[in-house]
């Protein structure tokens, strides 16, 4: 594919909207990626693709050659793996927790799960179901648009409190305003953000864990991007600074953390959740008809995650456990692949404001924003972001918009840095100036 003359052909791509059956006003990723698919085939363009938070860096060769050796030498292929977990993991995700965050938990408060993704997925089933058919999942937005699709498919609940309005202590007063009606079963939040790269502060955390204790609901934070604020080294195990998390302040706690950005290993599928030990061993008696027990640990693991994947393969069990290992003994080499991503975003950010568009969510409770995985863009003259999103795909450029994220600002797209490689950089600069040109402000 050649970088094609823009605007694209607006017969051709109105088409290929018009037969597409969702509205691309609220399209999840996965229907916005197979848009940008059929474009780019029928026209024989290359898009910049910004709507797909993928990780695209090579896997470390210490998982694959763990894993190999988990099906050539141990011989793991053939056998159903522990659905509790592989218990070295386990033990070995209970150190990284303890010297990353300095926070310490027994190895069966780590359950190994399919993916950030899945362990979402299990804690919302279990958290929502503390206040019976009538729990709320509020949600911290903007945040991952999966999340959306799966309160919708467990038939939860979801309401929002947006990071645009409410930071600080207008963000704790918030959700305890809305703690006070007794149906708030659980309080959810990415961080650093999926979109907006805003980082829930200490004292924010503080106040959310202390609602929690008080209210009787559950954390469930998704640390997916887990140490890749860029603007503190949280590399050097066992030292300060610390990953910022909830559980310090809560004894109701999830944490789920994502092997895929943080070590690029997305492909197979696994991720830690973390459970406070407390909520490990609590009885919730609403728990019992749904889940076949009121013990929440239990719950989690025989009632949520074993009729439903029954478990994580083994092979990328002892991948994950061979990085992890490495991080704990100070490798940090780990960690620096993931850097390239803040180096991207440092240089996209610059075009688009270069060529007039400007930050939605554009600090961070007053300080800069830190560079990552993503940002939020907006363009004057466009009230809505499905309209930009329409014009900018007549430009090569995909996104999705912030109304499938939760957002109060529909003015606005994500924007994901992750399949834009240095050498589209130029690209991307051209067909933002050329669209700047025909849409003068």
């Amino acid at each position: 594919m050649t970088s094609h003359p823009v605007p694209l052909d607006r017969e051709v791509v109105g088409r290929i909207l018009d037969g597409q059956k969702f509205d691309v006003r609220t399209a999840s990723i996965r229907e916005m990626n197979a848009v940008v698919n059929a474009i780019e085939v029928e026209l024989g363009v290359k898009f910049i693709r910004m709507e797909f938070g993928v990780p695209g860096l090579p896997v470390s060769e210490i998982a694959i050659d763990a894993e190999v050796e988990a099906l050539r030498e141990r011989q793991v292929g053939h056998i159903y793996a522990p659905f509790v977990g592989v218990p070295e993991l386990k033990a070995e995700g209970a150190r990284f927790l303890k010297l990353y965050t300095d926070i310490e938990v027994p190895p069966e408060c780590c359950v190994p799960t399919v993916g950030a993704m899945q362990g979402c997925f299990a804690s919302i089933a279990v958290a929502s179901r503390l206040r019976g058919e009538d729990g709320v999942v509020l949600c911290l937005d903007p945040g991952f648009p999966v999340n959306k699709l799966q309160l919708r498919f467990l038939g939860v609940k979801g309401e929002s409190i947006d990071l645009y309005h409410h930071r600080g202590d207008a963000l704790v007063d918030a959700i305890e305003e809305r703690a006070r009606r007794g149906d708030v079963a659980a309080v959810l939040w990415s961080s650093p953000n999926n979109p907006t790269w805003v980082i829930l502060k200490e004292s924010e955390l503080s106040g959310i864990g202390r609602l929690c204790d008080e209210y009787g609901m559950i954390a469930i934070e998704d640390l997916a991007y887990f140490g890749m604020d860029t603007r503190h080294d949280y590399y050097t195990p066992g030292e300060a600074p610390y990953q910022p998390t909830v559980m310090r302040y809560t004894d109701r706690a999830f944490a789920i953390v994502s092997s895929s950005k943080m070590f690029s290993y997305a492909g197979q599928r696994i991720a830690l959740t973390f459970v406070s030990p407390p909520l490990m061993e609590a009885e919730e008696p609403a728990l019992e008809e749904s889940l076949g027990t009121a013990n929440v640990g239990h719950a989690l693991v025989h009632g949520t995650l074993y009729p439903n994947t029954a478990c994580v393969a083994e092979s990328p069990q002892y991948g994950l456990l061979a990085l992890l290992r490495a991080a704990n003994a100070g490798d940090r080499t780990l960690f620096q692949p993931a850097r390239v991503y803040s180096d991207r975003a440092k240089v996209m950010k610059r075009l688009f404001l270069d060529s007039g568009f400007h930050l939605v969510y554009d600090n961070d409770l007053g300080e800069p924003l830190a560079d990552g995985f993503y940002f939020t863009i907006a363009y004057p003259g466009f009230d809505h972001g499905a309209d930009l999103l329409f014009e900018l795909l007549h430009y090569g450029i995909s996104a999705i918009t912030l109304e499938t994220t939760g957002s109060c600002r529909v003015e606005g797209l994500r924007a994901c840095v992750s399949m834009t490689s240095e050498d589209q950089f130029e690209m991307l600069g051209e067909r933002l100036r050329r669209f700047q040109d025909d849409h003068p402000t």
